[in-house]
């Protein structure tokens, strides 16, 4: 297929609207008011047929509320991308969220951190709305990250210095880019992020379903206090985490995960406050065998051991708790309470521990438990591409490129493999037309989403599947046909980093 240097290079807000005003019989569709969607559902119209475990329901209207060309689900770091590059790339974008809030794990989930963003060598590899974001927190002095010049860095003081701080700022005894946030102004910045870019938000909303014809996804079914209601679009990114619309749009996908990895895991993590941390860490110097048995006693109650500082300015007595719990699925309701009230149980017993047994914790408080509970492993769509733990084991550019992930977890093989490429493909379902998934839930194999669906790598992800919707509508063509030189060449132009 023949490209224009207009595709090529981007087009203008104006072409893009005139390219993809709504025509014919689908422009009736339009109106303040909304109009009706049969959909399977309930019906207040007759009564629902009960049979043994089961209920018929029967047919019922849904109104839409909205028409879009974009519909993004899911306000977490890959919601964030995506609507954030949708939206700046000229397509009238929907954002629903199920919280009352934007930021999904970043803020809700309290992993107030955006690790990994530099390789071993100090090179930045993870820019654009990541680094907006960490830029907007830094004017209100609400970000910590090692210092530029510091990154790439050896020097055993440095590293030491670096790694008492944080956990997040070292690999392999070097200082890499990794970045503390704060997860409630993250919240604000977040809010002004979207609403300059005109994307249209409904929080409080949980995406429930596909609108489907045969295998084509039309829009999104959502249920909030206003009741049932869709939002019709050209393409719908599912940024879930959890995959979501997967069951229901017809979408394969793998649920396997070893129960040794990380993202077997669930997470309820907190906050204590009003820690005299001076005052613990002479009792850490002092008494380091002590501690050590201390906190093989908590762990031996079933309680939470250890725990990192914010180091965010005015925070000086924050800490930041975050225990996991294996579980045997992260999408079933009955195991997220089980955590939900285990975790709750486990954290006052060792919050009064704390207080009881370690000095600086006297006078803490409880001031936060995680709004949303920590989530990071389920479902994987099998795509066009899946991205493998052999992926890992190059250092060959695959040519649909739209993300470099720094590889720095993985010890001795980081340190020969140290970026891995990420192909647009791994977010293009199979046999599924208008539906692209941007977050944890892209296509690949249980090792290579445990490295790689941190908060960036779910940002990077959105950003492509939002350029990618966009330009999919302005040019008319498939999700699976776009012209990938000028997806690359616009997410360069809005700050990510890519291959020369």
């Amino acid at each position: 297929m023949k490209w224009s240097k207009e595709v090529e290079n981007g087009i203008t807000r104006r072409k893009f609207v005139k390219n993809t005003a709504i025509k014919g019989a689908a422009a009736f569709a339009i109106g303040t008011g909304g109009f009706a969607l049969p959909a399977s559902a309930g019906s207040n119209q007759s009564s629902p047929q009960i049979s043994g475990k089961t209920i018929r329901e029967a047919v019922r209207q849904t109104r839409v509320c909205r028409t879009a060309d974009v519909v993004v689900v899911g306000g977490g770091p890959g919601g964030i991308g995506a609507a954030l590059t949708a939206a700046r790339s000229g397509a009238d974008t929907v954002l629903i969220e199920r919280y009352g809030h934007l930021g999904g794990m970043g803020t809700g989930g309290l992993v107030t951190i955006i690790p990994n963003l530099s390789d071993f060598s100090g090179k930045q590899q993870i820019a654009g709305i990541s680094q907006e974001w960490v830029d907007r927190l830094e004017r209100r002095e609400a970000a910590d990250y090692p210092k530029k010049e510091h990154w790439g860095s050896d020097d055993k003081k440095l590293v030491a210095y670096y790694e008492d701080r944080s956990f997040f700022n070292v690999r392999e005894k070097t200082v890499i880019y990794s970045v503390h946030i704060d997860a409630e102004i993250s919240k604000c910045i977040l809010n002004d992020m979207v609403e300059e870019a005109g994307v249209k938000t409904y929080l409080h909303s949980w995406g429930t379903e596909p609108v489907m014809d045969g295998n084509t996804v039309k829009g999104v079914i959502f249920e909030s206090k206003s009741g049932r209601q869709a939002v019709l679009a050209r393409v719908v990114i599912d940024s879930t985490g959890d995959g979501d619309l997967l069951p229901y749009s017809g979408a394969a996908f793998d649920s396997d995960i070893n129960p040794a990895l990380r993202i077997a895991n669930l997470s309820f993590s907190y906050w204590i406050a009003n820690v005299d941390l001076k005052k613990y860490q002479d009792y850490r110097k002092a008494h380091a065998r002590e501690l050590a048995d201390q906190m093989r006693e908590i762990r031996r109650r079933g309680g939470n051991a250890g725990f990192l500082t914010s180091n965010l300015k005015d925070q000086d007595g924050l800490v930041w708790v975050f225990p996991r719990y294996a579980n045997s699925s992260q999408v079933d309701v009955e195991e997220l309470t089980r955590v939900e009230f285990t975790g709750r149980k486990e954290m006052l017993m060792s919050h009064d521990y704390y207080k009881k047994n370690i000095p600086g914790f006297e006078h803490s408080y409880i001031v936060l438990t995680n709004p949303q509970l920590g989530t990071r492993g389920s479902r994987r769509v099998v795509g066009e591409y899946a991205l493998t733990e052999k992926d890992m084991n190059t250092n060959k550019p695959i040519e649909d490129t739209i993300a470099i992930f720094p590889d720095v977890d993985r010890g001795k093989d980081s340190l020969k493999y140290p970026v891995t490429y990420i192909p647009y493909r791994c977010m293009v379902p199979r046999k599924v037309n208008n539906l692209l998934v941007a977050c944890r839930a892209f296509s690949s194999d249980e090792i290579a989403n445990n490295f790689f669906n941190l908060i960036p790598h779910c940002i990077a992800l959105g950003e492509a599947a939002g350029i990618a919707a966009a330009q999919s509508i302005s040019s008319g063509v498939d999700l699976r046909k776009i012209n990938i030189r000028a997806l690359q060449t616009s997410l360069k132009k809005q700050g990510a980093i890519l291959p020369a």
